[in-house]
């Protein structure tokens, strides 16, 4: 029988072989209950929106290709609109969708419009008439902005439009519908998967030819598993009137950011809010005013057929 000298020496010898198989099987339990658990939901990442519907399905029969919608600044209560193609015109709507006025671009041509906004410029009201659509089936490196000082919805014809073009980086080519200002800056949002963000440098000047800076990138991949992918497309954008809130839409869904987020190219916090109730036949466009009406223009789907106009309710989150 060893000794306790022996038994003691047997002892140290043994500790540290002991403890490191205690410490392994631990090691062990804990990432084998990790890998077992689901991981935890990323905080704040999707919410859903609460919205009642006001009005739906009110008919745009001078609006076939209704591809933008914007509130009107100079003239409370109108809300902007204009076709993809044909004759350069933007038309005046009120809250009900009905049409109030119709004014003839001047100096712009149409390529393939597919979005509208109203943002402040030299100390007026503007709007912004983005044409960057696919002009016929493939996409484009260049896109074009016709700037002009927002007109009256009595008025017959705009101001004579500034025409600004910029070209996405790298020779990238993209189709976009989304356009929109936040933080006194013009952004631009891509149609496909991924859907891109860019922004217009600052300071553009008229004439010339401007490269879009990457921003971010709107995570629409998350819809794909219960929609449609073409469905899942970012289709238009707007910036409420006090520069708060950034809605953006795809065919079937109503996206709702803090525009301070989107400036700092945070695209992963956003409330959400299932449009397919509306029934639309190609949602499209998308407007938010401060308190959370939310307006929606949807395309007729072709054959000369009316777009439609929808006017939902929503509780802005606090």
């Amino acid at each position: 029988m060893p000794g306790r000298v022996e038994w003691g020496l047997f002892l140290t010898k043994l500790y540290p072989w002991a403890l490191a198989t205690i410490l392994s099987l631990f090691v062990w339990q804990v990432v084998a209950a990790r890998r077992a658990a689901p991981p935890p939901p990323p905080a704040d990442v999707k919410n859903t929106l609460s919205c009642n519907t006001v009005a739906h399905d009110v008919m745009l029969g001078e609006l076939p290709e209704a591809s933008g919608l914007a509130l009107s600044v100079r003239t409370p209560g109108v809300i902007w609109s204009m076709n993809d193609s044909g004759v350069p015109l933007i038309y005046g709507l009120d809250a009900m969708g009905r049409v109030v006025g119709r004014i003839r671009v001047s100096g712009a041509d149409i390529n393939n419009w597919e979005d509208i906004s109203v943002a402040p410029c030299a100390g007026k009201s503007c709007l912004y008439v983005a044409d960057t659509g696919n002009g016929g089936g493939t996409q484009r490196n260049d896109v074009v902005l016709y700037r002009m000082v927002e007109p009256a919805p009595t008025d017959s014809k705009t101001s004579a439009v500034e025409t600004f073009n910029a070209a996405y980086p790298s020779d990238e080519d993209h189709e976009a519908e989304a356009m929109f200002v936040a933080g006194g800056q013009l952004f631009l949002v891509t149609k496909g998967h991924p859907s891109l963000v860019f922004r217009f440098p600052r300071g553009m000047e008229k004439g010339s030819l401007a490269t879009l800076e990457r921003a971010g990138t709107v995570p629409t991949e998350r819809f794909q598993a219960t929609t449609i992918r073409r469905q899942t497309r970012i289709t238009d954008a707007e910036t409420s009137p006090d520069g708060k809130w950034v809605a953006m839409r795809t065919n079937k869904e109503l996206l709702l950011y803090r525009a301070d987020d989107v400036v700092a190219g945070h695209f992963d916090r956003f409330w959400q809010f299932d449009l397919s109730p509306l029934d639309e036949t190609q949602g499209e466009g998308v407007a938010i005013t401060n308190d959370g009406d939310v307006y929606l223009a949807s395309e007729g789907g072709g054959h000369g057929l009316p777009g439609t106009f929808a006017h939902l309710k929503c509780q802005l989150p606090s």
